[in-house]
Formats: structure tokens, sequence, C-alpha cells
């Protein structure tokens, strides 16, 4: 069958090879392959919000509203990405860290949604099935089993080069872990706050910590700042397309007591993202200066 369509589509196939030739990772421990599966999706979930907030942009400037809900994709495009990298760079031990990665972050979901139920009467407005139901929150995950399942099936296509350290997606994978657990664990257990001033101040400093927590480790790996770089840029795109237009839109003076919160939430991804390339920076300098030992 294989054959046969090559001899069909030429063309298509060697697209595809072409493709396939530059999606390469490294083989690693499981891991450091589940680290880079995370880091693969936590690259593929920014650059789709980005996309989203784009085509979202571009809909209410022509007034066209989109057919359909897009932020789906997002997670189906996280998850088809972070499961096929840690499937292929560490087999299925590493798939199955994902996996388990993925279900605590829906089960560190569950308090802040039984909190939204009780104050909402018992209703979770979206399209589908009521969420505050047993039925209907198992079936608002079907873009996470979607997403499973492109990634598993597109595994074949990553194509590996022996054993190494995927670098680039290693300091993705440590940002996003460090958000899950200075951002989402504690949120999860943690009263929410009542102020929303202090309730931003302190994601903005969870956001900082851990930037901060990946710059180290890309200064534990060789061009370690580069790699930081290259983070922090793709940690911007959805900035770019979605805090730039809604700050260019604030034509109207801010109410005192939202100054806080709308101003920081302008500004905490790219501070952050600084702070990424500036620990990583410093910390690279740090291992070459020799100590005194005298």
């Amino acid at each position: 069958m294989r054959e046969g369509l090559s001899r069909e589509f030429p063309e298509a196939v060697r697209g595809a090879g072409w493709v396939r030739a530059r999606i390469t990772v490294w083989n690693e421990p499981v891991a450091w392959a589940a680290l880079s599966g995370i880091g693969a999706g936590f690259l593929a979930t920014v650059v789709t919000q980005a996309l989203v907030g784009l085509a979202s942009e571009v809909s209410q400037a022509f007034d066209a509203p989109l057919p359909f809900p897009l932020f789906p994709a997002v997670t189906i495009t996280g998850i088809a990405a972070a499961a096929a990298v840690a499937f292929r760079t560490g087999g299925p031990l590493a798939l199955a860290l994902y996996l388990a990665y993925v279900a605590a972050g829906i089960a560190l979901a569950l308090p802040g949604l039984m909190f939204f139920c009780e104050r909402s009467g018992g209703t979770f407005p979206s399209p589908g099935p009521d969420r505050c139901t047993a039925f209907g929150f198992v079936t608002s995950l079907w873009p996470q089993l979607i997403g499973l399942g492109l990634g598993i099936g597109l595994a074949r296509v990553v194509a590996t080069r022996g054993t190494g350290v995927n670098s680039l997606l290693r300091v993705a994978g440590a940002l996003a872990l460090a958000q899950f657990a200075i951002i989402r664990i504690p949120g999860a257990t943690i009263a929410p706050a009542t102020d929303a001033s202090a309730s931003t101040l302190t994601l903005a400093a969870a956001f900082a910590a851990s930037a901060v927590a990946a710059g180290v480790v890309a200064a534990q790996l060789p061009r370690g700042i580069r790699l930081a770089t290259i983070v922090a840029a793709i940690w911007l795109l959805p900035w770019l397309t979605n805090q730039v237009p809604f700050a260019s839109r604030l034509t109207e003076p801010i109410p005192p007591e939202n100054v806080v919160p709308i101003v920081a939430s302008i500004v905490i991804v790219p501070v952050a993202a600084a702070l990424l390339i500036l620990t990583a920076a410093v910390a690279s300098r740090a291992r070459f200066i020799p100590r005194d030992t005298a």
C-alpha cells in the first residue's frame, strides 16, 4: 500500500519525508523524556494560543464571528505534541509519566470547578453538557482524549537521532513544570484571594519564580542563554496576540481598584520572560567563575 501511494503521490511522500527529517529528537531516559514531552506540549500550546488569539482579532476586525470555538485546538495541539515526543523519546513509560502529569492537572482543576459550581447555583455556562454534573465534566475532556490519540498516532512522524539531550524541550518543560508546581498546586489547595490586586500580584510572583527556575535549568545546558531566549520569545507569542491588542483598546480611564490587576496582567509575561533570560545569563556566568577555596 505504501509503495502504491508513493507511485501515486510522489511529491506528497517527498514532502512528508522532508518534514519528518526536520522533526527530530534525541532518545532520553524516561524522566527526561517525559519532561521533554511536557516542554513540547508547552511550546505547541503557546503557539496555538497565539494563532487562536490572532484569529479572534481578525474575526473582530471584520465583524465576522467564528463559526465554532477554537480554544479546544489549544488543548488538542499541546497534548498531541507532548504525547508524541514523550512516547518517541522515552517509550511507553515516559508516556505514562506524562499522562500522570495530565491527570494531576485535571484533578487539581476540580476544586476550582466545585467552588464555581457552588457559587453559580450548580450550573456551568459553556457549550455542551453542564460541567457541574459528572457526565458533563467527563465529556468536557474530549480535547484531551483526541490530543492523546493524535499524539500516539503521530509519534512515528517524529524521527530520533540516537541518545542525547533535547535541550530546548528540557528548558520549556522546566518552565511548564515549575508553573504547574508553583501556580496550579497552590491554586488548588489554598483558598482563592478575594482581593483582585492581591490575587494578580501573587500570580505575577509565581510566574517570576517559574521563570527563574527554568533559567537555572537552562544555565546547566550548552548554549543555555540562547535556549532561554528562544523559549522566552515563543512564550511571548500569545501575549502579542492577546494582551497587546487588549491594552491598545484601553482608551477609557481605568477605575482605581482595577489598575493593579489590569496593569499586572499586561506586563506579567514579558517581565517573566526577561527574568528567564536574565537568570540563565547570571547562572551560566556563575558556573564559570572560579571560587576561592582558600
